[in-house]
């Protein structure tokens, strides 16, 4: 797959993110799949996958935050993504955004990142 990336800059980084490792679970035509995110904001996530997703994907993302045992279960839409190439230092993956984050699930992603301050 090759890389398509946002030609707006600031498409990329609208919330300052939280670099940590979190497991993630999403769902593409024929499986679900397991990957971790680099990093996260209130936003969304840049999930570290070989096979990202295509530019504009909907899917349903799962992820456990460390203040909360019971996983957030949402809706996300790929924004960007970076395929793995010899000469860039950058892992592969993609950069989503959450479309639909429930109350609750937004407050305790806020809350974790409002203690990494």
């Amino acid at each position: 797959m090759s890389a398509a990336r946002a030609t707006d800059s600031s498409e990329r980084r609208i919330q300052r993110r939280l670099p940590i490792r979190i497991t993630v679970e999403y769902s593409d035509l024929e499986d679900f799949l397991t990957d971790y995110t680099a990093n996260l904001s209130i936003g969304g996530m840049f999930i570290e996958t070989e096979e990202p997703l295509g530019v504009g994907t909907r899917f349903r993302l799962r992820f456990t935050i460390p203040s909360r045992p019971a996983p957030i279960d949402t809706i996300a839409e790929v924004r960007w993504s970076q395929a793995r190439t010899a000469d860039s230092p950058l892992a592969p993956g993609m950069g989503v955004r959450f479309r639909e984050l429930a109350p609750a699930d937004r407050e305790a992603v806020q809350n974790m990142l409002s203690q990494w301050v």
